[in-house]
């Protein structure tokens, strides 16, 4: 006859995982802190390109004499040869960074390594590849849309914006 099975012991608390990480939803006004320096981090980059291209491309500022609002349109004429490729250069270069950011340094772009805030995962890893481009261009989106996505934030109990809750991943603040 065969043999029964031996029983194991099952322990009430189940072990901790590998790299566990114990956290609790970031705040608000952390995120929007950090929010705040990564788009910070961005326009620079965008002011440099915008400053290089008008320069290469022979750019000429407005007639003196204007104030207001009739100077900012003068240069957005100016501009206008620059500024379309630059808006885009700035939506990819955005979503190149969130996403890149997400998965190489461990869930953290600038802002959020200054704020101690990590994206994680289900598991509490920083989100895959896929994950992390398919949440930045998310973001992006949410972005556009007048932060239609980032809204949703203000009224869930985890903190979660639209692209948070699609793709299943969370902004902490590791305890």
């Amino acid at each position: 006859a065969p043999a029964a099975p031996a029983k194991s012991k099952v322990s009430a608390a189940p072990a901790p995982a590998a790299g566990e990480v114990h956290a609790r939803p970031a705040s608000l006004w952390r995120r929007l802190l950090s929010f705040t320096v990564d788009t910070a981090a961005i326009s620079a980059v965008a002011a440099a390109y915008i400053t290089l291209a008008s320069s290469v491309a022979g750019v000429k500022g407005p007639q003196p004499g204007l104030t207001g609002l009739d100077a900012f349109v003068a240069w957005l004429r100016a501009l206008h040869t620059v500024l379309l490729p630059g808006v885009v250069l700035v939506l990819v270069l955005a979503t190149v960074y969130c996403a890149v950011a997400a998965f190489l340094w461990n869930g953290r772009t600038l802002g959020r390594l200054l704020l101690g805030l990590r994206l994680v995962d289900t598991h509490g890893m920083a989100p895959t590849p896929g994950r992390a481009i398919f949440r930045a261009l998310l973001a992006g989106l949410s972005f556009v849309l007048f932060l239609g996505g980032f809204w949703m934030a203000l009224f869930d109990r985890r903190g979660q914006t639209l692209h948070d809750k699609l793709t299943s991943t969370f902004v902490v603040q590791p305890s």
